[in-house]
């Protein structure tokens, strides 16, 4: 590991305070969410922008996710992929191919991009799509994308809550998948979505995360700039870079699933799928 990389991982882990084991992991106390970008400030929206958002997003995230008019900007396909340095539409393909026509499935969280758009029509008229998100804003660009899908439903809720991505009496989701979405929360949310994903489907089901992965190979210049990045505008990142995703289920749920990984972008980037031991037919 670079100078540069295990400095960038003692700001981060001066930031975040872990407690003892729990179920065989570490789960975060507290982390600072104190914003050291011009970008990250906390701004003054209107109330219904930001009505039961936590406070880590309004605190760091309001630039990117919050506020409507940089949402607007932002929920651009060609802006992902600059942002994932042209590694997206590969990262979408590879959480796209674990679904199938008729299925029931669920992202968790919404994407900016065409993510959303293109699962709705994979999935089909046959199948159930649902979107959670825990901001009004993202909610909203999410129906905009599937308002001519009547099989697709977007709730507004925090998937911190089991029953936001798997409401009670529902029937379980054959897939459910987020796309870059546990790097931007903090740990102790990293754990309880994990979790409470891999509750949500059913057996013979899987759960799909595409995330940061890393440290990137020596070759790849992301190595030694990206931790500067992630502490300036996405405080809680780094944690991909030195915690496996399967590390954040309970050891219960984890013997439960069987684990793969791929990894992109000179290990940027990764793909995990967590599927029931009970052979899937999808």
């Amino acid at each position: 590991m670079s100078r540069l990389t295990r400095l960038a991982f003692q700001i981060y882990h001066r930031k975040t305070k872990l407690t003892p084991k729990v179920n065989g992991s570490f789960q975060a106390l507290t982390t600072s969410t104190v914003a050291s970008s011009p970008l990250a400030r906390p701004e003054v929206l209107d109330t219904r922008f930001t009505k039961d958002v936590p406070s880590y997003m309004t605190d760091i995230y309001t630039w990117a996710y919050v506020n409507p008019t940089n949402v607007r900007l932002l929920d651009n396909q060609y802006i992902v992929d600059t942002l994932l340095f042209f590694n997206a539409r590969v990262l979408e393909r590879e959480v796209i191919s674990r679904l199938e026509p008729g299925c029931k499935a669920i992202q968790v969280g919404h994407t900016h991009g065409h993510l959303v758009p293109q699962a709705a029509m994979k999935i089909g008229p046959k199948g159930n799509f649902s979107v959670v998100d825990v901001t009004p804003i993202q909610a909203d660009h999410a129906q905009e994308k599937v308002q001519d899908f009547p099989w697709c439903k977007v709730r507004l809720g925090d998937a911190c809550i089991v029953e936001n991505i798997l409401p009670k009496g529902e029937v379980p989701h054959d897939v459910a998948y987020a796309f870059m979405i546990l790097h931007e929360v903090p740990d102790d949310r990293k754990y309880q979505i994990v979790n409470n994903m891999l509750q949500s489907v059913r057996e013979g089901g899987r759960v799909v995360w595409a995330e940061y992965h890393g440290p990137p190979y020596w070759y790849n210049p992301t190595r030694y700039f990206m931790p500067f990045i992630f502490n300036w505008l996405e405080p809680f990142a780094l944690r991909m870079w030195d915690t496996e995703i399967e590390s954040f289920a309970s050891e219960n749920l984890k013997k439960q699933f069987t684990w793969s990984k791929t990894v992109y972008g000179g290990n940027l980037y990764q793909v995990v799928v967590a599927e029931n031991r009970q052979l899937s037919t999808l």
